[in-house]
Parts: structure tokens; sequence; C-alpha cells
């Protein structure tokens, strides 16, 4: 069931989007009499055909993607000069079919919002949690040093309502790291706080340092060939509860799955909006947590490590080359038990391969292969008729003001390119995301998006898509003439090449962010 929604997902998304894509180049000739001499619903061979009007109207085998091709649009076929055929009209007049495609992903994206709008939908919600680990160390929240805590409502950035905790990221994603004023509710009183966003790595996003809040656990990761795995966890299941222990949070997660190695635990998760038991034993996990550790070959390097396989340790213990202190360790077990007694205090353990010293603190615990975080609660949204409308205005143009600031960091390199790209398959999988768990609501508000992402995207003056034909166009009808053939080849060629490399590295960065290739890699 997963598996064919996924892919229906995928082929609704994308198959409409180019649709309503080619049906505005459609529509855009016929209204300025370019006619179409082939629609096609996909590519290749058409299985269904019905020509109408001089154009021939087809569904192929596999029904993703699709093209309008118009008469007399190869510049190396000869034209009759008629009035309908493409490169045979005025250029001011060709621009109206190339610019339609575009601009019909955009009034699609337009429309999709204002139904949604009008029919309610769920988002992520505007109350906020800033985790512990956000409080102290290399990286702290602006949010917390400014004053902001876990449960507080943000319902303002600069004067800009907050509905949910998108509109907060893209406030702050295009600060430009400059000092925001939030807006904020809690326990019914409203206040106000100045936070300076900052970024959490160097190619990052600029951040606050909040996370939406929720009090559900959510798993985002499963480790092959671990007890989730086995037991059917997948990715994305949230649990509910343990043994009938209801839990809200990673950490209470995690601590009772530590305390109960090697002993059945029954979850209960939800997946797809029902309701699963699943039994799974935790296995025993053995670890050195090594505060301040220091490698006596390198001994100005000082570093916190974690080491979860002991085989080296174990064996050297086996064959007597393990000393704690200078004195020879004789099993396991001992070991355990002489670091207990040295709790807290810096220790020296020798082996075969060299001197080690640092706070070390040995852990056996038990271990499912999971990575869990806090699954957010979702903020019903439904407008009237006359705010639902000018929304579904406002919000495609905040989007797409988003998105081309998004595209300026990466070419500037403020953004991580491999982060921060999308191909097809990326997007086939946040499609299949979205209406696998989030529903069909969502699912319908990601189509809008990326119906208006196409529309940027086909309006760039990239060579071989709509901007740089509109440009061409233009550059015809003011000169008077167009640009000669020979130079509009090397152009395309060097358009499309370039569209080519781009496209094969897109699809290998998109691959390597599915588990089955990181897996693969790993």
């Amino acid at each position: 069931m997963a598996t064919l929604t996924y892919i229906l997902a995928a082929v609704v998304l994308l198959g409409l989007c180019i649709f309503v894509h080619e049906l505005g180049h459609l529509l855009g000739g016929r209204l300025v009499g370019i006619r179409a001499r082939i629609f096609s619903i996909g590519y290749g061979k058409g299985i269904l055909k019905k020509e109408i009007g001089g154009t021939t109207y087809q569904v192929t085998l596999i029904p993703l993607g699709g093209y309008c091709a118009f008469y007399g649009e190869d510049p190396s076929e000869e034209r009759k000069g008629e009035a309908y055929e493409f490169l045979s009209a005025p250029p001011l007049r060709r621009i109206v079919p190339v610019v339609m495609g575009p601009l019909f992903n955009l009034f699609f994206g337009i429309v999709l919002f204002f139904v949604m709008n009008m029919a309610g939908y769920s988002v992520e919600t505007n109350r906020v949690i800033i985790p512990e680990e956000f409080k102290s160390g290399d990286y702290v929240s602006p949010a917390h040093t400014a004053g902001i805590v876990s449960g507080d409502r943000i319902v303002g950035i600069n004067d800009k309502k907050i509905a949910g905790f998108s509109d907060i990221q893209s406030a702050i994603v295009f600060s430009n790291g400059e000092p925001v004023r939030i807006k904020a509710e809690r326990a019914g009183e409203s206040k106000e706080y100045t936070v300076k966003p900052q970024k959490f790595s160097e190619k990052g996003y600029y951040t606050i340092g909040v996370m939406p809040y929720g009090e559900r656990v959510l798993v985002v990761r499963v480790l092959d060939s671990e007890a989730a795995a086995k037991a059917g966890l997948e990715q994305f299941d949230e649990v509910k509860s343990i043994d009938g222990k209801a839990v809200k949070s990673p950490a209470e997660f995690t601590d009772y799955v530590r305390a109960h190695a090697d002993k059945p635990l029954m979850l209960k998760i939800v997946r797809a909006g029902r309701d699963h038991d699943i039994l799974v034993t935790p296995r025993s996990r053995e670890l050195l947590r090594i505060k301040d550790f220091v490698d006596d070959r390198f001994p100005a390097e000082k570093r916190d490590v974690t080491v979860d396989k002991l085989d080296l340790v174990k064996t050297g213990i086996s064959r007597g080359t393990v000393r704690l202190n200078g004195e020879t360790v004789s099993s396991i077990e001992a070991f355990e038990k002489k670091l207990a007694g040295l709790k807290g205090t810096t220790v020296r353990i020798e082996n075969a391969g060299g001197s080690y010293r640092g706070v070390v603190a040995y852990e056996r615990s038990g271990f499912v292969g999971i990575e869990t975080a806090i699954a957010p609660e979702m903020t019903d949204l439904k407008y009237g008729l006359a705010e639902g409308f000018v929304k579904s205005l406002t919000d495609p143009f905040d989007f797409i003001v988003m998105n081309l600031k998004g595209m300026g960091m990466l070419f500037s390199g403020e953004l991580d390119v491999r982060q921060n790209l999308s191909g097809p398959i990326r997007i086939a999988k946040i499609a299949g995301d979205t209406a696998y768990y989030r529903g069909i609501s969502a699912f319908i508000v990601l189509m809008a998006k990326i119906s208006i992402i196409l529309m940027v995207m086909n309006l760039l003056p990239i060579p071989a898509v709509d901007g740089s034909f509109i440009l061409f166009f233009l550059f015809e009808a003011l000169v008077g003439k167009p640009i000669s053939q020979k130079v509009m080849e090397r152009i395309q060629f060097v358009g499309v090449a370039l569209l080519i490399v781009v496209g094969v590295l897109v699809i290998f960065n998109d691959l390597s962010f599915l588990p089955f290739f990181q897996n693969m890699f790993n």
C-alpha cells in the first residue's frame, strides 16, 4: 500500500504540474493564432490519439510529463509561411505561448492555495520548543538567549503574522542575520523579544534555535539489521507508549530503552493514522564515553569521544595487554568495576596500540537502532472567502521571493548546494512522504508550491528553457531581426549540455538521500 501511494503521489504531482504547464503553452498559442501540432500527455508513442482542429491530442503509455509541439517551431524544417506556424509568427506573438506555460503553473498554484485556504489544512504549530542541547555548548539558541522558552507561541515576526512553523523558518532563513522583532504568547500574555539569528553551520540557514513543539516521539531513521528494523519499525512511525506508559519526548524513550536491555518491550505506534503494536527487544550495547580524551602520541589534541565497539578492548583484555592506571585488567567485568571506582577522575588506559587518558565511563545499555525526534503538534488553518483569496495571492508571492533569495544564496555559496537542491527523485519522495504521512490536504499544498517553483525555474534566462526564448524573441522584436541560426544553435548546445550535467549531478544528489544508497555506501 505504501509503495503504491508513493508511486501515485509522484505521478499525480509531477504529471499534473507538467500537464498544466504544457496546457498553458497550448492555450497561449491558440490565443494568438499559433497552432499546436501535437499535445501529448507523457512521452513516446501515443496509445490514445484524436485529431481536433489540426492538433493531435495523445496519451502515452506512461503519462508522466508531456509536451506541446507547434507547427513550424523547428528551424531546420521547411515552413510554409502560414500565420499559424510558430517561427512564421512575429516575435511578440511567439512570446505569448512561451510565457503562458510558466504563468499557468502560477495560476494553478494560486487556485490550489485558494481551495485549501477555504477547505482548511494542517501545518506545524507556531508553538516552539528549545532543545536542551541548544541551551549550552558550541551552539546556543539565540531565542533562548533572548528569553523565549519552550511552550511559547510565536505569533509575529517584524509585524508579520505567523501561523505555523514554516512561517517562522521563512522569516528567519532570509533575515540575512539582522535582528528580528518577535512577538510571542505565553500563558495568555503577549511578550516581545529582539533576537539575532545565527547560522547553525558554515553553509546552513540562519536560525533562532527553536523547533516546533510536540509531545510525541517520531522515528526519523531506522538502522538496518538492528532490533527495531527486525521488529518492523519504519521511518516516520510515531511512538505513543512503551509497555503501556506514554512517552512524550525522545529523551524519555531513549532512557526507557537503555534501562531495559534484553527485555521485550511493547511499543504502541501510529503509522499513517493507524495504531499498531510492535514487540521489540533491545540488544545490550557496551560503550565507553571518554571526556577530555588524549592520545599520548598527540598530547596537544583533546576532545570528547564515544567508543561503541569494544572488540579491540576485549581482545586486548583476553591477551593481557590492557592496563588501567598501570594495572593489568583481567576481564571486562573487572574493567567495568575499576572504572566505576574511578568515576569522575582522569585515568590512563594502555593497550598494544598505544596509551590514552581521559575521564572514562563504561556503559551497558539497551539499544534498538533508531533515531528519534519530536513529532510536531499540528495547527488547523482555515480562512473566510476574502482572507482566503488575499492569502492565495500573497503566499505565492512570498514563496517566489523566498525561492529567488534561496537561489541567490546557493550561487553565492551561503547555502550548501547538496542539502538544498532537489531534483525529480527527491521531489517524488517528498510527495510520497507527504501523501502517506500527512494526508491529501498537505499533498495539495505541496503541489501548489511545486507548481510555483516550476514557474520560477522556467522563467530563468537559462538556455533551452522558456526564459531564454522570451529573451531571444524580445531581442528580435527590438532589433528587427532574429539572432543568427548558428549563434542560436551554439547557445542551445551549451545550454542543453549544461542542463544534462546539472541533471546528472542532481539525480546523483537525490539518490544519495535515499536510505538504500546511504546504507550501500555506509
